[in-house]
């Protein structure tokens, strides 16, 4: 039997054993659900598997010179259907609030961006959606089955930024598919994704990476000497979508920003953290919050893990910059934790008020670690 020849994606060798051995055995299942942090993997693995379904060839899989890889790399397969999440423009959409061939236009080619680049983050310049009336039509495109071969793939890429309409369209297609469908579904973030749709796809929570894998591929990436003074910053994050981002753009104001605004909240000095949500409320740049809770969370990672032994491919020793965890000592409690930046994070994405993201914020982490309402 044919085992898949893994290119692009990287490590997360478990993952790549699982998928393996089901591709492998014919035994694949309809619906799977890809979940853990961004940038680690997930849609690179997703767009891989695909290309190996779809493959023509009778060596490798995925060859990526058989016409049907070519078409996936272009984004022309039609048995192949992404859907992501875009930051729609009034261009976009007709009068009627539906989307416009130029939304669809712009649909297409931020899915090929996508599938080129796999690992980089993607920047958002408005509020993220997944408009229904994509999924509806990925829905029909499912249910119609396979037009040039024998397998129908559909990538549901941030499920978590489906809409409760989204979400309903999907949900029977995802229930009860055609034979020969696999739907793979990927999330960020797993808290925020309804359990009827988990509770219909078997669940594979991809790893963080490890620093000297990130350190070479960001080298390789970039051209740059693996032991560049800029590499021990960078690669202890995880991820190497989150490890690109930093190396293009360094982030050493906002991880002061995120270790300083969680300092204030766990001590309870309403003063200080009053100018300090007044000074960064005035920055007016959505990006640099996202970014905030998504260092809060690396902060809260490894201050978690350097409590532990075998977690040094993780963190950066004693390098690594710790925040006060106080009693929070457990998986669950700190769960509870990364849960509260996620929520913050899906605030941010739809633009609330940050000042009352932040405040918020500030009260949930006071009442944790003081056991008392604010």
């Amino acid at each position: 039997m044919q085992q898949i020849a893994w290119k692009n994606f990287i490590s997360q060798e478990r993952i790549k054993d699982v998928l393996g051995s089901a591709f492998e055995s014919g035994a694949l299942g309809h619906a799977y659900f890809f979940c853990g942090a961004s940038g680690t993997g997930k849609f690179a693995a997703a767009v891989e598997l695909a290309m190996a379904l779809l493959c023509t060839s009778s060596d490798q899989r995925p060859c990526y010179t058989c016409p049907s890889c070519r078409k996936i790399l272009n984004f022309s397969h039609p048995d192949l259907h992404i859907l992501m999440p875009l930051a729609l423009q009034k261009e976009h959409r007709s009068s009627d609030g539906k989307l416009n061939d130029e939304g669809w236009d712009f649909a297409s080619s931020t899915v090929k961006q996508r599938i080129a680049d796999p690992y980089r983050k993607i920047e958002y310049s408005g509020i993220p959606t997944i408009p229904v009336e994509w999924m509806r039509e990925i829905n029909h495109a499912v249910m119609r089955g396979p037009l040039e071969s024998k397998m129908n793939i559909a990538i549901l890429d941030g499920v978590d930024y489906m809409s409760k309409e989204s979400a309903n369209a999907m949900l029977k297609t995802l229930e009860e598919p055609p034979a020969g469908t696999v739907m793979l579904l990927i999330s960020d973030r797993i808290h925020s994704v309804l359990p009827t749709i988990l509770s219909r796809c078997q669940i594979l929570r991809f790893s963080f990476i490890p620093p000297e894998v990130i350190r070479q591929q960001i080298a390789s990436r970039f051209s740059v000497d693996p032991n560049d003074s800029r590499m021990e910053e960078i690669i202890y994050t995880g991820s190497l979508g989150q490890s690109i981002a930093m190396f293009e753009n360094p982030v050493e104001e906002v991880s002061k920003d995120a270790a300083e605004f969680w300092r204030l909240c766990v001590e309870q000095n309403w003063s200080l953290l009053a100018r300090t949500i007044d000074r960064l409320s005035a920055l007016d740049n959505f990006g640099i919050y996202e970014k905030l809770f998504s260092q809060i969370i690396r902060l809260i990672r490894n201050s978690f893990l350097k409590n532990f032994s075998g977690t040094e491919n993780y963190i950066m020793g004693n390098r690594s910059q710790l925040i006060e965890l106080k009693m929070c000592k457990t998986p669950e409690q700190i769960e509870g934790l990364v849960e509260l930046c996620e929520k913050a994070i899906g605030q941010i994405r739809v633009r609330a008020n940050i000042s009352l993201v932040l405040v918020n914020f500030g009260i949930a982490v006071m009442e944790i670690f003081n056991g008392e309402k604010q």
